[in-house]
């Protein structure tokens, strides 16, 4: 009878296999994202205990293989340039949130899907989620988005 036992424990595991959930790139991404929700916002900080904007983002998108440069400025020519309607969960989100607008990347965050991104705020003084229709400055403010994980799920060169 221990070989009975024995097989019916080999097939345990292909059983729990089978239920498992396979994460897209881009809600692993936006996994990584939320634990951080409420860590502080310091400026030019890179993590983990606490971030700016675009250390933030470098530090989540290193966490899931992917690098980017440090700044926003720069991390805002690397991918595939979509626009606000083009946006997809995963995509790096570029603003102008300077008091006079020029149209100049200072602000980066990433888009979550239905209309809200995570992004580590200097003026709430954490990480936070935001979202475009209760937030209408950050739709006007908005320049553009960057896709930086292609489509088959794998990751973009740099």
């Amino acid at each position: 009878d221990n070989t009975n036992y024995e097989e019916e424990n080999l097939s345990t595991p292909t059983q729990i296999n089978n239920n498992w959930i396979e994460l897209t790139k881009e809600e692993e991404i936006i996994d990584t994202a939320k634990k951080f929700l409420g860590i502080k916002y310091v400026w030019a900080a890179n993590g983990p205990n606490c971030f700016d904007c675009s250390g933030f983002t470098k530090y989540v998108y290193k966490q899931n293989g992917i690098t980017l440069p440090r700044y926003s400025g720069h991390q805002a020519n690397v991918g595939i340039k979509v626009s606000y309607n083009e946006l997809e969960k995963g995509d790096l989100v570029f603003f102008d949130t300077e008091h006079k607008f020029r149209g100049k990347v200072n602000h980066v965050g990433i888009y979550i899907g239905n209309g809200k991104f995570i992004h580590a705020s200097s003026a709430k003084k954490k990480v936070i989620i935001t979202s475009f229709d209760e937030k209408p400055f950050y739709k006007r403010r908005f320049l553009r988005g960057e896709r930086v994980i292609n489509s088959s799920g794998t990751y973009a060169s740099l």
